[in-house]
């Protein structure tokens, strides 16, 4: 045996080299392809498989939302940036995998490495790992990492590694907004703005005597009709022929005696189990009830579909009563078609529901599915006829026009009525009388109001008030007038007679904290404008829906 070795040892060499030459060679994408999933996405001109989409970006997303919910503010700001605009949990998800890739890419180009010191002390840190006295507990963290987590197929090294690339986000979005300072003498006059105390007077130019005065002529609202009569339109009826199919009642069994009030604790538990044993003979039975039903129903539509008749002979060989309405919009369908649509991610009726159907000429295509409606129904429709959507005749439209013509032309007089009530109430407040007297001369009747602590907490009634009424005025000097505050059917005049800043109690450590939440959202927006660019330069491409 050793002499035939020997006596092809070179052709043992020469294979032997071409087997490592082999594996130097190899295209390693198709290899990890091969041997770890199949090609799921490709990033910045490389290949990832759904092995590696799991790893680092399901998993890992599942993880960070499991510890952001203890309140971490990096760990939701780690999980809200990387997850991007996304408008699905599908999409955040892989969101969340690209943009972590992208992270990963940039940590070795900004040379961001956070040492094991450092990622300790954030895990301790972390609210989910935090006893009751605010200490890290190590127990906790022990029983996280080895009952917590096994179900994603993660071990402690992904949480590190989660932390790590956390850090790293925290890192980089100071460096991308290292150049978005933060004034803090503007942020503390802000804050003193917010704290101040003022004293306002209020008047108030109500819309309905103005409404009233306007009366336009038949040939002004024709005018108007005509140029906006787009926004006139009939609503779309249909008329349908239906049916409900509902399970057929059946014979509930015999009730169960009640027990006497003296009864004995083994009366009693056979009492109960009788009562259990009855409730599961009730839903047995309904539950047949119900699936005798889903298959009438799926055999009708069945048999509607390869035309073995039509839909009022097979509704009545079927043994299905057959109702038809009259034409009607969306907004008033009859009572039976208003039924809530049952177990479906759609809100809504089934009149809803019968109103998306597309009629084209396909005669198929006027039968709606089974509507599922009520706590065990379901509706299977025909649309026997559309009114489609028209615009109306001046005819049809004239009231509703006059109306809206009406409400436009006041809402332009309340307002131009409101500047000329401010121009007029400067002028007497500049002549030396006070907001009372300004205001009446200015024809304004209804009772001024004088509010002597206005502040940012000040909750204003707004039946006599605005409802923005400090930030309308909180930029105004004292004895001036805000710009008009218009409301749809009303205007405001407000006058500020004083203003002072409310001394606060710690209001430097109120600006610093101020600071620090302007700067971190520089940071945050600058990162993100940073990771979008970058998304959008690694030309990112689905692979698993390639044919």
């Amino acid at each position: 045996m050793i002499e035939q070795i020997r006596k092809y040892t070179g052709l043992i060499v020469v294979v032997f080299v071409l087997v490592i030459i082999g594996f130097i060679f190899m295209d390693t994408s198709t290899m990890r392809a091969a041997g770890g999933g199949n090609p799921y996405l490709k990033i910045d001109g490389r290949k990832y498989t759904d092995r590696e989409f799991r790893s680092l970006g399901a998993a890992p997303y599942e993880l960070t939302q499991m510890l952001a919910q203890s309140g971490d503010f990096p760990l939701y700001t780690f999980l809200f940036t990387l997850s991007g605009d996304a408008q699905s949990q599908e999409q955040a998800v892989e969101n969340f995998f690209t943009n972590r890739i992208l992270l990963r890419n940039a940590k070795e180009e900004f040379g961001i490495y956070p040492g094991n010191d450092e990622i300790d002390s954030f895990i301790r840190q972390l609210r989910a790992f935090t006893s009751p006295d605010g200490a890290f507990s190590q127990e906790q963290y022990r029983t996280f990492i080895e009952r917590g987590i096994g179900r994603l197929g993660l071990t402690e090294s992904d949480v590190r590694e989660l932390a790590s690339d956390v850090l790293a986000q925290r890192k980089l979005a100071e460096i991308l907004g290292s150049g978005l300072a933060t004034n803090r003498e503007i942020v503390a006059k802000d804050l003193a703005i917010e704290n101040q105390r003022l004293n306002v007077n209020v008047a108030r130019i109500d819309m309905d005597p103005i409404e009233a005065k306007i009366e336009p002529t038949e040939e002004e609202i024709k005018a108007y009709w005509e140029t906006v009569q787009d926004a006139f339109k009939t609503e779309e009826r249909r008329r349908f022929t239906y049916l409900i199919a509902t399970p057929v009642s059946t014979q509930e069994p015999a009730e169960i005696p009640a027990l006497p009030a003296d009864a004995t604790e083994e009366a009693r538990a056979e009492h109960e189990k009788q009562n259990a044993a009855r409730a599961a003979e009730l839903a047995e039975t309904n539950r047949k009830s119900q699936l005798a039903t889903d298959e009438r129903v799926d055999d009708f539509l069945y048999r509607l579909e390869s035309q073995e008749g039509t839909f009022e002979d097979l509704a009545k060989e079927d043994g299905f009563e057959l109702e038809t309405t009259e034409l009607f919009p969306l907004g008033n369908p009859p009572e039976k078609l208003r039924a809530k649509l049952r177990a479906t991610s759609s809100e809504g009726t089934a009149a809803d529901q019968l109103f998306r159907i597309n009629v084209t000429s396909d005669p198929f295509s006027r039968i709606s599915p089974a509507i599922a409606i009520g706590d065990n129904q379901w509706l299977i429709a025909r649309v026997d006829e559309v009114e489609e959507s028209r615009v109306q005749t001046y005819a049809e439209a004239r009231d509703e026009a006059r109306a809206r013509l009406i409400q436009e032309l006041a809402t332009a007089a309340l307002k131009k009525a409101a500047e000329e009530a401010t121009t007029k109430i400067s002028a007497a407040l500049a002549e030396g009388k006070t907001f009372q007297e300004a205001v009446a001369a200015a024809d304004i009747t209804t009772e001024v109001v004088s509010l002597p602590s206005v502040t940012s907490a000040y909750q204003a009634d707004t039946a006599t008030l605005p409802s923005n009424l400090f930030q309308a005025a909180k930029y105004t000097n004292p004895g001036a007038l805000a710009p008009p505050v218009i409301e749809a059917d009303r205007a405001f005049i407000v006058h500020v007679q004083a203003r002072e800043i409310v001394p606060e109690e710690g209001a430097a450590a109120r600006v610093d904290a101020s600071v620090q939440e302007a700067t971190n959202r520089n940071q945050i927006a600058a990162f993100t404008a940073w990771l979008d660019s970058r998304n959008d330069a690694a030309k990112v491409e689905q692979l698993y829906n390639a044919k």
